[in-house]
């Protein structure tokens, strides 16, 4: 049975009465899809909507510092910091497999500063093996300047002395094998490779265990008069090595200058001095990037009891 539209009420006004409560059905549908779909606050919504951008890559070597967070902040590990000059026709080599970053001296024909971090994790593994592969920097042959060669060493009387150690890359094979660059040795003798330096190493090393990162520099004191084995590569007189931590948000440095000598004393710290005097011998700034006020404070003197 048809329905019946109200008396007196003529047929224009019945048919836009329908469409007007079609209308408000339709909307009051769409109101009540819309609730079950909205999140309860505006901060759910913009979680769906975050992205989390990618770090850029830092041209020194070192990789990019992660946002700082509660947790971090509270860690020791030192940030990653910018490199110490590389001047002239030397250039910086990034060692991707050995987690280093150098800078070759392409007169004296090995690295003038060699710059990485040192953590727990490196000095706990335990996955690879010395090989003594000892070869050329293929980055220094790429780029068609003069390098060291094994044959360079034999007969010499020199160690082929390691700046970053086997030790300190023993992760992966491929990070170990990346220590025996040449660009990565330097002529040491016997008395001071296998005596006060190894022990000095081993000493960082544990100091890596105790207080997480370590930010190390290191290498020999060059300058153009030195002499040459074979004529080819220099023999550095003293050697240095600066380490810096953070431990509970404060900085601590120290570093070393060793004497490259047949008569070098076992302790490795007779040879403690402040940044700043190992700074001035090798003519670099290897903490650079550290706040004025702080580098100042920092590199000026040595807290015995930290590093002991």
């Amino acid at each position: 049975m048809s329905k019946r539209k109200p008396a007196g009420m003529s047929p224009a006004t019945y048919l836009r009465i329908v469409l007007l409560m079609a209308v408000v059905v339709g909307a009051l549908l769409w109101l009540s899809r819309r609730s079950w779909v909205l999140p309860s606050s505006g901060k759910a919504g913009a979680v769906r909507e975050a992205r989390v951008s990618e770090p850029r890559r830092r041209s020194d070597g070192m990789e990019p510092r992660p946002p700082a967070t509660a947790d971090a902040e509270r860690s020791n590990c030192v940030p990653r910091l910018a490199l110490p000059a590389c001047a002239g026709r030397d250039f910086v080599i990034e060692n991707e497999a050995g987690r280093y970053a150098l800078c070759y001296d392409t007169a004296c024909r090995q690295a003038a500063w060699v710059a990485y971090l040192l953590t727990r994790a490196d000095v706990h593994a335990r996955e690879a093996k010395r090989k003594n592969a000892f070869r050329s920097d293929p980055e220094v042959v790429g780029r068609g300047w003069p390098t060291a060669v094994d044959r360079d060493y034999a007969g010499s009387g020199y160690d082929r002395g390691h700046l970053l150690p086997s030790a300190d890359r023993v992760g992966s094979q491929a990070a170990n094998n990346a220590t025996f660059l040449l660009s990565n040795i330097s002529p040491q003798l016997p008395a001071l490779n296998r005596g006060v330096w190894k022990r000095l190493e081993e000493q960082v090393r544990a100091w890596a265990g105790r207080y997480d990162s370590l930010y190390v520099v290191t290498g020999g004191v060059l300058r153009p008069d030195l002499p040459r084995m074979k004529e080819r590569v220099a023999i550095p007189g003293q050697f240095y090595k600066a380490v810096l931590v953070r431990i509970g948000g404060a900085y601590h440095a120290v570093a070393f200058l060793v004497p490259n000598d047949a008569d070098v004393v076992s302790d490795f710290m007779t040879y403690a001095v402040p940044v700043d005097r190992a700074e001035e011998a090798a003519g670099l700034d290897f903490f650079a990037a550290l706040p004025d006020s702080i580098e100042r404070a920092v590199e000026s003197r040595i807290d015995r009891r930290i590093w002991r």
